[in-house]
This record gives structure tokens, sequence and C-alpha cells, in this order.
């Protein structure tokens, strides 16, 4: 059996389903890809949007090449068509260009299976330097009395 088809497996993946994997080893952010099946060769390949790529189709060997943990696996909750809609939805999608802040890998993710770009990490890092600022200011008037 090959690599990929291990792989494939040993996650149960099947196509449209969803996975995070740590964006490095201090585990703080997480990258969201998508599983997208495999073609009729039997390779397999999953679509996500990278830094100084945009979105686009990754071998599973590749993609899980030096990866020492899985976060998380949403199995896709729709019908048969609804899977295939969204992997077409997903390769339509090639090319777009990677946005840290408008449309990185989670807003993708979001895109193709919500219909609505959305990056969590990203609120939740404007609402801690939002936090963080409005700390310092109401620290700087207190002291400042």
């Amino acid at each position: 059996m090959n690599l990929e088809l291990q792989i494939i497996i040993r996650f149960g993946l099947a196509p449209g389903d969803r996975f995070t994997v740590p964006k490095s080893n201090l585990q703080v952010i997480d990258h969201h890809a998508l599983y997208l099946g495999n073609d009729d060769f039997g390779n397999h390949y999953i679509c996500e949007n990278v830094v100084g790529h945009g979105v686009k189709l990754t071998r599973v060997q590749d993609f899980f090449n030096g990866v020492t943990k899985v976060t998380s696996i949403v199995k896709f909750s729709g019908t048969n068509e609804k899977r295939k809609e969204a992997v077409q939805k997903a390769l339509s999608k090639l090319g777009q260009p990677y946005h840290l802040i408008n449309y990185n890998c989670e807003h993708f993710v979001n895109d193709v299976l919500h219909n609505y770009p959305k990056s969590l990490q990203v609120e939740n890092a404007f609402k801690t330097f939002f936090g963080i600022a409005l700390g310092l200011f109401v620290v700087a008037l207190i002291a400042g009395d």
C-alpha cells in the first residue's frame, strides 16, 4: 500500500474533509486544508492556501512530510452531491492569492465549506491586540492622574 493511501486510511479522510495541522513547533497557529480525493492514477490531493503561492493543490504525501501532529479533522457533513460541489469549489479557487488578513488558509476552507470566508485566528489576534492596547491606554490614563 502506498504512503498516501496509508495516510488517508490512518486519518479516515474523505473528499471535503477539513483538517488542521500546527504551522510551527510552537503550535500556536493552525494551518487549514481540505482533502479533495484522488485522481485516476491514485494520487491523493489536498487543497490549501499558502503564503507565496495562493490556493494550490498539494499531494498528500508532500503535505504530510514532516507533519508530526494533526490538530483536528472535521468530517464533511453534507450529501455526496454537496461533497462534490465543495471539491469543485475548492478547485475553482486555484490560484487565488493568499492574504494574511483577508484570505488566508482558514478563510479559504470556510469559503469553500460554508460560503463565508472567515478566520477565527485573525479575529482572535485582533481582539487580543486591541485588548492589550486598551489595557495599556487605561494604565497610561491612570498613571497620568
